[in-house]
């Protein structure tokens, strides 16, 4: 798509708009993890600028000018070269998150029993990344329902806290339909952080792309679905869960819950984990020309001839590109990432028929 067409892409770093670049890619990856943005500068002499951790904004401008960054994020590698320089950005997770982040350890004198997961990693941003001013605003992270509590969580060593949030947060699980549990997202929207609950694919309310509008191009991966798990307890408790027939060849998983004894609980997690990696059997990737605001988690219908692609999908992950006078955006949709991760430890076992 040409950029004077529809949009007029810009970047700053400290307030500063850089039009000296040659190509910007954004990359959400999905599966809650930090948004990246790598530029490429057509100037080597920005090296000596002093970039590293200053504050970079890109704003798409689709359709218009917007108010809302599409990415903020901090630099935190710089590759220069003698014509050009590469930098590297993350959003703001970055300073919670891996070998970033300042460790927090909980035990049993010191922990957060009594907070939500929302609560905890509020307080904690409020009390270190937004001390002395706003890294990440905070005024649109709302709970889960039901609200997830810390209570009893420990950890053997100091332990990055956007990686504790989402430990806990997988226990986040909207049952109400057995045959489509839905867990949330976390996503940035320009620096405010958000938890969404996934939208049931039965929704009505989707956007809506086709060959004749909004689709260029497209291909996707099918998958055995898994159709059943085993889960066991720490105690030697015991629970299988199998979905129906097996048409396409059988794919089963085995998980290890670290907190579930009893033999109903664990017979709800395999079930819950069966039906979330049925649901989530196709990869499909998909070249738009329009929508590129379209967030992680969103539900888009795919009005296409193959039927096995025709329906409604999620988004879960986007990368847009610019440059040489062109933007492009590709969006993942249809594979769910499992919610299931550091709290069940997984095992999956393909059985060949």
């Amino acid at each position: 798509m040409s950029r004077n067409t529809y949009s007029n892409p810009r970047i700053f770093i400290r307030e500063k708009e850089i039009p000296e670049y040659s190509n910007i890619t954004f990359k959400k990856a999905g599966k809650n993890r930090i948004d990246t943005l790598t530029l490429k500068i057509n100037d080597p002499e920005y090296q000596d600028a002093h970039l590293f951790n200053e504050k970079i904004k890109f704003y798409l401008n689709e359709g218009g000018t917007e108010a809302t960054p599409t990415f903020v994020g901090y630099i935190r590698e710089i590759s220069p070269t003698d014509k050009d320089i590469t930098i590297t950005a993350y959003d703001p997770r970055i300073f919670l998150s891996g070998k970033e982040a300042r460790p927090v350890a909980m035990t049993d004198k010191k922990n957060y029993d009594g907070y939500s997961v929302v609560q905890f990693l509020s307080e904690i941003i409020s009390e270190t990344l937004n001390a002395t001013q706003t890294v990440i605003d905070l005024k649109s992270l709302s709970d889960t329902d039901p609200v997830v509590s810390m209570t009893g969580f420990r950890t053997k060593k100091g332990t990055a806290p956007y990686d504790i949030f989402l430990q806990v947060l997988e226990q986040a699980m909207d049952d109400a339909d057995p045959e489509e549990p839905l867990d949330y997202v976390v996503d940035m929207e320009g620096d405010s952080l958000v938890l969404k609950k996934n939208k049931s694919l039965g929704d009505t309310q989707v956007f809506n792309l086709s060959y004749m509008d909004g689709i260029m191009s497209s291909s996707y991966n099918q998958r055995i679905p898994h159709t059943s798990c085993i889960a066991t307890g720490s105690g030697g408790g015991w629970g299988e869960f199998v979905y129906g027939n097996s048409p396409m060849g059988q794919m089963g998983s085995s998980i290890t819950a670290k907190n579930e004894a009893e033999n109903a609980e664990l017979y709800n997690l395999a079930r819950i984990d069966t039906m979330k990696n049925f649901k989530a059997s196709k990869e499909i990737r998909v070249n738009i020309s329009r929508g590129y605001d379209i967030g992680i988690g969103s539900l888009v219908y795919l009005n296409v001839p193959d039927k096995n692609m025709r329906g409604n999908h999620r988004i879960v992950s986007k990368t847009i590109k610019v440059g040489g006078g062109s933007m492009t955006c590709s969006l993942g949709v249809g594979k769910v990432a499992p919610a299931i991760g550091d709290y069940l430890e997984r095992k999956t076992l393909e059985m060949l028929v």
